[in-house]
């Protein structure tokens, strides 16, 4: 099953659509349906899975979400002084532990969501857009402020800018298999990458003064995806350095989100402004409609 967070822009054409939050559909399928509750403005998803376990956590204007029961029924996690999320990562070994992004600053539970801290020390600037965890040491998580790439190796307790070179980082990635790499797109500023672990950083080739909103690679990292503000889809086959032009769409302005299916790297969504979701089978060859036209979505994930 696939779930979307989306957001609605103007008025939606096709499909039972409402206003904001999560919509899910059976692989194959381009008919969705909501599992949240109305008028949720979402911005991300979360999962953790150990074992029997899995909880689902929904990025949203009004706070954290949880679902225990695969999105019948949500609970909010945050009060009222940790709002706006903007995203989400669950430790992926301590169920309790929780890290946010927010325009205040990085947020952090460690009991489940009953209390909440926040961790800015080290920061300029706490509009956080987004936070991923090191695939080797969860211990240690970048953060895209306004002014640079931080990182921390305490689990939040101290951050340290990594001096990228450009400011208004918007997407992160961590290679999948190359744990050295590192990819961040920009405002007005394309893609730079750093091959040992955030120290030093580069210009890629290919996408210079772009917007990137998003980055995302194949399970092995042989094929790496990024778009953004009348982009376009481009695709990296040497780990980010070098960018082709794949995919645009004059249908809307903007690629907000990237799927590649971990179980086929020839599958690949994207999630547009005013488009919905388009599909493709053959690695961005050809595309179809995917449903959610009129919605800009956000975020795009595989739950099996």
């Amino acid at each position: 099953m696939f779930a979307a967070v989306l957001l609605i822009r103007g008025t939606a054409v096709g499909g039972n659509i409402g206003a904001y939050g999560v919509y899910v559909r059976n692989a194959g399928d381009t008919n969705w349906a909501k599992i949240t509750r109305s008028n949720v403005i979402s911005f991300g998803l979360g999962l953790f899975e150990k074992g029997a376990t899995r909880r689902h956590y929904l990025a949203a204007g009004n706070g954290l979400h949880r679902s225990t029961d695969g999105g019948r029924t949500w609970r909010i996690l945050t009060s009222w002084t940790t709002e706006e999320i903007l995203c989400v990562v669950p430790d992926p070994v301590d169920s309790a532990m929780i890290y946010l992004a927010t325009p205040f600053g990085v947020f952090k539970t460690t009991d489940d969501g009953t209390t909440w801290a926040r961790k800015v020390t080290g920061f300029k600037k706490w509009f956080i857009q987004r936070i991923i965890m090191d695939r080797r040491d969860r211990r240690t998580l970048y953060a895209a402020s306004e002014d640079d790439i931080y990182k921390t190796t305490n689990a939040g307790e101290h951050w340290s800018p990594l001096h990228v070179g450009a400011a208004e980082p918007l997407a992160l990635l961590q290679h999948p298999t190359k744990t050295n790499l590192l990819l961040a797109g920009f405002e007005d500023n394309g893609i730079r990458y750093s091959l040992d672990h955030g120290t030093t950083w580069s210009a890629a080739k290919g996408l210079s003064g772009s917007t990137i909103y998003t980055i995302s690679a194949s399970a092995d990292g042989t094929d790496i995806y990024a778009a953004g503000w009348k982009t376009g889809l481009w695709r990296s086959e040497d780990g980010g350095l070098v960018w082709n032009h794949v995919w645009s769409n004059p249908a809307f302005d903007a690629i907000y989100s990237i799927f590649v299916d971990p179980t086929d790297a020839m599958h690949v969504f994207v999630g547009s402004v005013g488009g919905g979701v388009y599909e493709s089978h053959d690695r961005g060859t050809t595309w179809r409609s995917a449903g959610l036209v009129g919605g800009q979505v956000k975020q795009i994930e595989l739950y099996p």
